[in-house]
């Protein structure tokens, strides 16, 4: 599926992450990993935008899978099963068509307006391992507990969300004035009454990223159902570039049921992946982008 001035510097960031390996899921790596909370804020702002979002498909040729898996999805990104047919799989599907809140969106930065007292967030991310699942052409990251160690959480207009997981889409989802991105990583927050803040950031190519361990390796690997620990941890705060302009809307989950009540940071200033970590996530994730959805005169704010 932001706002305050950062208070971590980028080399901060970038040391912490070379410090976070460690082995995934069944055993404790919090030893070896520092112990403070990477904390920082940031703040977004509230507006109006006009409806310029585009509503096409992607209806290829292309199966959901690769040709030697069988599909576990009843949803896909092309043919019959595709984005302009969502809503009529199933009835729980239904608000992909009716719905209007819906995304992704194309956000025209021209039409957001600065409203700094909308929301405000603040970072507690801590090195974290995860577990990677695919199904077809959806991965799912998911934060995995460690022992002596806090969850990573970001606090949203006094409320606390918890990072559940991450999730891919090559290319990115949302558009900045029409143009997308390599990649998009959606950074997954879930509060305790279960409302979603999802923190969006763009991938383009460039400098090889430490913070991702190894997960883009992990991804390129994946087997179509199974689900595998990553090796390395992330260094989720270095997901998360500073001093960027940030764009928050209300919208939905990208992928059916694609559930409205979303709260949407996405960040203007992408992080960088080598050509190599492009193309791991791209040969098993290659256009599972859903198309931008019509904004429908939601408010677009920014910081």
């Amino acid at each position: 599926m932001v706002k305050k001035s950062m208070a971590v510097s980028l080399v901060a960031v970038a040391t912490s992450s070379l410090l976070v390996l460690g082995a995934c899921g069944n055993t404790d790596t919090s030893s070896s990993d520092k112990k403070n909370e990477d904390t920082k804020t940031t703040e977004t702002t509230k507006d109006t935008s006009k409806d310029t979002s585009k509503d096409t498909s992607k209806d290829t040729a292309k199966d959901t899978a690769t040709k030697d898996e069988k599909a576990l999805l009843d949803w896909s990104y092309s043919g019959s099963t595709g984005p302009t047919h969502w809503g009529s799989i199933k009835p729980e599907y239904k608000i992909s068509d009716t719905g209007k809140k819906q995304s992704p969106i194309n956000i025209e930065t021209k039409d957001a307006k600065a409203d700094k007292a909308k929301v405000s967030i603040g970072y507690k991310y801590q090195p974290t391992m995860f577990k990677v699942t695919r199904k077809d052409k959806m991965v799912q990251v998911v934060a995995q507990p460690a022992k002596g160690r806090a969850d990573s959480k970001i606090t949203v207009a006094k409320k606390e969300y918890t990072l559940k997981e991450i999730n891919i889409h090559t290319p990115s989802e949302h558009q900045l004035d029409g143009k997308d991105y390599a990649a998009e990583l959606q950074l997954k927050h879930v509060s305790a009454d279960n409302k979603v803040a999802i923190i969006s950031v763009f991938v383009k190519e460039g400098d090889k990223n430490q913070a991702v361990g190894d997960l883009t390796s992990v991804v390129a690997s994946s087997e179509n159902g199974k689900t595998v620990a990553m090796k390395q941890a992330i260094s989720t705060l270095g997901l998360i570039t500073a001093d960027s302009k940030i764009y928050a809307y209300d919208g939905s989950l990208t992928t059916p049921a694609t559930t409205e009540g979303v709260s949407w940071f996405v960040y203007e200033k992408p992080i960088t992946m080598s050509k190599q970590q492009l193309s791991d996530l791209t040969k098993q994730l290659d256009d599972n982008n859903r198309p931008e959805q019509k904004l429908n005169d939601r408010p677009i704010s920014s910081n």
